[in-house]
């Protein structure tokens, strides 16, 4: 597996979702969002998606268009030649962030930092499932917070399928019971909900026995930018 080429790739899918920021408007739709989203991903070489992106708007008033104060979360796995990469970010529009909105970052970071080569996968699902019941909020899916990610060397057989068929095998995934030892590159998306507001941070890490990396990133802080 090319580390190199997951970063370059993460990198890319960071571009894209910040593109996508940039041109988002009042009165805009999911899927006024989802057409920024696949324009840009064309633009920036993407062949297709590991997963159809998820864009969520969510507001106390009930309003489906993007309003302001409204909290949009998005997450793309866009498939480029031989790898994928795997972002996500929510934001408060044209306000400054929501409480839920800082959790969601404070969960993604706190569990990609817990994460290292002495820890068994699952730990990593204990630990957001315990953050999220200490601060009070849900953790939305209760069967897994992310995956281990294969590349096209990997995974040869029908790619990308392949690389989203592996995603799914128990053994993979970041869950209660995978017993097995980090190590590899881990997507890793734990969303949480509160009061039917949802909120989420999705970051790639790569973890061996002498380090832990945010792929895509210059460093831990610049997670979610």
């Amino acid at each position: 597996m090319s580390f190199s080429l997951f970063d370059q790739a993460q990198r890319t899918s960071i571009s894209i979702l910040n593109e996508v920021e940039q041109r988002l408007r009042v009165n805009m739709t999911q899927q006024d969002i989802e057409k920024c989203i696949l324009d840009s991903a064309q633009k920036h070489g993407s062949t297709g998606w590991l997963r159809p992106p998820l864009i969520r708007i969510s507001t106390k008033t009930g309003i489906r268009g993007l309003q302001k104060g409204s909290i949009l979360q998005i997450h793309i796995q866009p498939v480029f030649k031989d790898v994928f990469g795997s972002v996500g970010k929510t934001i408060s529009f044209q306000i400054q962030d929501e409480h839920i909105v800082e959790q969601a970052k404070e969960l993604c970071l706190a569990t990609c930092t817990f994460a290292n080569r002495r820890k068994c996968i699952g730990e990593l699902f204990v630990f957001a499932h315990s953050w999220c019941t200490n601060h009070r909020v849900e953790l939305e899916h209760k069967k897994n917070i992310g995956h281990r990610c294969f590349s096209k060397e990997e995974s040869p057989w029908l790619w990308p399928y392949s690389a989203r068929a592996l995603s799914v095998l128990r053994r993979h995934q970041i869950q209660w019971f995978n017993p097995r030892r980090m190590e590899g590159i881990f997507a890793v998306h734990p969303f949480i909900e509160r009061y039917e507001l949802f909120a989420g941070f999705a970051e790639m890490i790569y973890v061996n026995e002498e380090k832990r990396i945010l792929v895509g990133r210059d460093s831990f802080d610049d997670l979610g930018s």
